[in-house]
């Protein structure tokens, strides 16, 4: 899951400063054919949009989280009595997608819409699981997790049959008796502190956490990123979420230094005392024989026996490396 906070400081709503006490979560879905949660932002954040705003927006193209609002915040997002108990979250939708009247629509990349659909849903059970815990919800409980629809049956919001008019319209499967038992399980405690010994009481240790994923490979690359930067880094499995985390401090000050280190190396933190199992890194992707051989040429790997060497331990064919400077040369 990955937060970025682009709060709608110029919006009207904003700017009203309204608190609430959160007693729940509306889940919405935008209504128009835009995967991108940025230009609903940039569109948003004008003291001239005084027509609604919302906690969050959840980008169909990469499922990162925009957050708009803080989440205590109240705000336009339910057209109703919801707007004073729950957070309002919006998930963008895909661009192949054509609405004909009311919330019947036409699609004309079915593959592609669906994988927006997923990712958008996948990223709001990650966000919603982090709220409810956040806010010490059940999920499960009655009216806790509402969608837009939801909300208007129970006479607390407007009339519109989001999401799950387009859930239902790509026959995608999901339902929100669905998403509540999705966020249920993701909300599954795991690795609190480090284990204890017989002759030591275990002790609490704050992670700065910079990101956590579902796929394995962007969790990858973030630390990739961060190491690129000399940052000490490590992936974890917690769940189903692979966790990019710096450091393990007993200190929550130290945390709280390298947290603001990051920051202003441009990478987002958040500091949580759940850790979780280490993910052996995985070994960098071997070259092909051509490009290895172009290096060679190029004099990166040295020359005779040390050439040899080299590309030995790094796991390549002497023989075949050779073989094709030779060629190259020709």
């Amino acid at each position: 899951m990955q937060i970025k906070e682009t709060i709608l400081t110029n919006n009207p709503c904003y700017k009203a400063g309204k608190t609430i006490a959160v007693k729940g979560l509306m889940l919405h879905s935008v209504g128009c054919p835009q995967p991108s949660a940025l230009v609903f932002v940039n569109n948003w954040n004008k003291s001239t949009y005084d027509r609604a705003c919302v906690h969050a927006f959840i980008d169909g193209n990469t499922g990162v989280i925009y957050q708009c609002l803080p989440w205590s915040h109240r705000g336009w997002h339910g057209g109703g009595a919801s707007n004073n108990t729950h957070i309002g979250v919006e998930m963008c939708e895909p661009a192949c997608i054509k609405y004909t009247s009311g919330s019947n629509f036409t699609c004309s990349d079915t593959a592609t819409a669906k994988a927006v659909v997923k990712r958008t849903y996948e990223a709001a059970v990650e966000l919603f699981a982090f709220l409810c815990k956040q806010y010490n919800l059940d999920p499960l409980a009655d009216g806790v997790i509402i969608s837009h629809r939801e909300g208007h049956a129970r006479g607390i919001a407007s009339n519109h049959g989001d999401p799950e008019h387009l859930w239902n319209g790509l026959k995608m499967g999901y339902t929100m008796d669905g998403f509540r038992k999705a966020v249920a399980s993701a909300m599954k405690p795991d690795e609190e502190t480090k284990p204890a010994t017989p002759a030591e009481p275990a002790k609490t240790l704050y992670r700065v956490q910079t990101g956590a994923f579902s796929k394995k490979a962007n969790a990858t690359a973030l630390a990739e990123k961060l190491k690129k930067a000399g940052f000490d880094t490590y992936i974890v499995q917690s769940g189903s979420l692979y966790k990019v985390q710096v450091g393990a401090y007993s200190v929550k000050a130290n945390a709280d230094a390298m947290a603001d280190k990051l920051k202003k190396a441009g990478f987002d933190t958040y500091i949580t005392t759940k850790g979780g199992t280490a993910v052996a890194a995985e070994a960098p992707a071997k070259k092909s024989v051509d490009e290895i051989a172009r290096e060679v040429i190029a004099g990166k790997w040295g020359n005779g026996a040390t050439r040899k060497q080299k590309l030995t331990a790094a796991g390549y064919d002497y023989s075949a490396v050779q073989k094709r400077v030779n060629e190259l040369l020709k």
